[in-house]
């Protein structure tokens, strides 16, 4: 179909809920027949949604309907924070039954939707609404150590996400006047919808993963462990809000463990890659393969696909996501794939990185750098969250190389032949400081091809001194912290630091060309929400690369795996800059008999 304005009913208005509380939405219908929906829900403009929105869902058959969260735009509602909980749950519940009740509704019902659209279809499927059929949760971080805390360290970007949040609130706001709502001017401000916590402060509050971010989370037993319908997960792993694949494969595997029709679905991207509308469009292509296989009910053979689905080396031209081309994709049986091989690296006092397990002498076996003096800008600076205006400001950073003694570089040898990188690597350093009692430490992998081009990979980061590790949730893709607790570090002291870094990845690294492993400290200019402040003080910092400590990264390797098409780097894959470094700079400062 190809739907006009006239050929589409649009309500514009308030369902009420249970407690007499009312939710703004707005429907849009074929003015003919009854149909499917699809169901927006967040705290943006979702019950502002205009008609070109709406149009992709509309001419594959369906109604759509965008509601806005208790107390966002002009919801009614009083609640703690801006952070989704039971309670966006149980209003989104009972607007799919709302739904399901309306005379141009066959009852049933699908919601799809990224970031905090993707958070509230989770909430709302652990409800379990007799009419909710299918989710496709997309761009989910909204975790302690995924988002807010990565690696424990508080980021700078969500400090300016209130006056963002306010701003779409006031745009949904004049949206709905102009279309004849009256109600939200007496909504907006009223004691009828109130916030006692802004969205920064709420996190603020919690620097430690504590009994509210528990609360929070969408990966317990009590929230995905409760989902009940089919499910299929979407994450960009180079997502600039943080552990985004991360934490969506956390969730798929915590799904309830009996549940049929569940799918992951893994790509290379930014935050605004999962969008329906204006993201990748073979990305929507599945998104609209599951709603017509379980909202509408076609038989198309989705189902009999098996549940993994990895997109590799999908290139925009331009930087335009609506026109991306994924390389090829691969099925997986599981994640992570049973048949990956977990290869140890390890770092070389000489500034190689080899699977050589290291011989060297205590002293021999140093490499030191001067902290926090050196970092790498690895995310895009215009991601999904419309905070950043220059979407070119880190490939111009990343293209400067970093202080050359305020970081180490590791190198490969030049792979003999393609090597497939298909999961989370694990980084295990060992360490010291000899002044203050912390340090942030930053891990960076690229790509680096014959003729010089330095493609980023991946990046993680993690605070030293939560030094717990939660033992029971760790697992070969992912380290996890307790983050409950500092345990400061004393000076010339060796500390073993185990991390995953931010998302797994899917990579091939073709003949011919080398991994390089870069150790640095933190940025502290917020690039989209990541940036932190280092911890600790000017410090010369020591990275073991001895035989009683071994630093090493552990690569998840795929074997007989092959790339499908020739590399397409320079600027093509979104937040993965490149640059051109024809010499190999091991950087940090001098070993100490070559300084006496």
């Amino acid at each position: 179909m190809d739907y006009t304005k006239s050929d589409v009913t649009c309500n514009v208005g308030y369902v009420t809920m249970r407690d007499r509380t009312r939710i703004a939405y707005v429907s849009y219908h074929p003015n003919v027949g009854l149909h499917s929906t699809v169901l927006l829900y967040n705290c943006y403009t979702a019950s502002a949604m205009p008609f070109e929105q709406a149009k992709p869902l509309l001419d594959a058959g369906y109604s759509v309907v965008g509601a806005n969260w208790p107390a966002t735009g002009c919801s009614e509602g009083v609640v703690d924070d801006w952070l989704p909980d039971r309670l966006v749950g149980a209003c989104g519940a009972e607007i799919v039954e709302w739904i399901a009740e309306q005379p141009w509704s066959d009852g049933n019902v699908g919601m799809i939707g990224y970031s905090y659209s993707g958070a509230s279809q989770v909430w709302v499927a652990a409800e379990r609404p007799p009419h909710l059929r299918a989710i496709i949760p997309a761009g989910l971080a909204d975790n302690y150590e995924t988002c807010f805390y990565l690696g424990g360290m508080q980021q700078a970007g969500p400090a300016a996400f209130d006056r963002h949040l306010k701003n779409t609130h006031s745009i949904g706001m004049e949206w709905r006047i102009s279309q004849g709502d009256t109600e939200c001017t007496k909504i907006r401000g009223s004691a009828r919808q109130v916030c006692k916590n802004g969205y920064s402060e709420a996190h603020r509050q919690h620097q430690f993963k504590d009994a509210w971010w528990h609360s929070k989370d969408l990966a317990r037993p009590e929230v995905a462990g409760r989902i009940n319908v089919p499910t299929m997960i979407i994450g960009a792993y180079h997502d600039e809000n943080g552990g985004v694949a991360l934490e969506c494969a956390r969730i798929f595997s915590r799904l309830t463990p009996d549940l049929k029709n569940k799918r992951l679905v893994l790509t290379n991207g930014d935050h605004a890659s999962h969008d329906f509308v204006e993201g990748y469009p073979f990305i929507r292509a599945e998104q609209l393969r599951f709603l017509d296989r379980w909202v509408k009910g076609i038989e198309n053979g989705i189902d009999n696909e098996p549940p993994v689905k990895v997109f590799w080396e999908a290139v925009s031209p331009g930087g335009d996501v609506t026109n991306a081309v994924a390389g090829w994709s691969t099925f997986h049986v599981s994640w992570p794939d049973p048949m990956i091989q977990r290869q140890s690296f390890f770092l070389g006092a000489d500034g190689t990185l080899s699977t050589d397990h290291p011989t060297s002498t205590r002293n021999r076996g140093i490499r030191s750098y001067l902290y926090p003096t050196g970092f790498e800008v690895p995310l895009n600076a215009g991601g999904g969250s419309g905070m950043s205006p220059d979407p070119g400001a880190v490939d111009r950073q990343f293209a400067i190389l970093p202080f050359e003694q305020g970081v180490l570089n590791y190198r490969t040898a030049p792979a003999a032949e393609d090597t497939t990188l298909l999961g989370n690597p694990e980084v295990v350093l060992f360490v010291s400081i000899d002044a203050g009692d912390d340090a942030d430490i930053v891990v960076t992998l690229k790509d680096v091809g014959p003729d010089g081009t330095v493609l980023f990979l991946q990046s993680g980061q993690h605070r030293a001194s939560f030094q717990e590790i939660d033992e029971a949730q760790t697992n070969s893709e992912e380290v996890l912290h307790t983050f409950t607790k500092r345990e400061k570090l004393r000076p010339n002291e060796i500390y073993e630091v185990r991390m995953s870094m931010f998302n797994p990845f899917a990579h091939v690294l073709r003949k011919g060309h080398s991994l390089e492993f870069t150790i640095s400290a933190p940025n502290p200019i917020p690039h989209d929400l990541i940036g932190s402040i280092p911890a600790g003080c000017i410090s010369v910092n020591r990275v073991y690369q001895t035989e009683a400590h071994s630093s090493k990264i552990i690569l998840p390797i795929l074997p007989g795996a092959a790339a499908h098409t020739s590399m397409k780097a320079n600027g093509k894959l979104l937040n993965q800059p490149v640059r051109k470094q024809h010499k190999f700079v091991a950087g940090g400062l001098e070993p100490l008999e070559h300084v006496l």
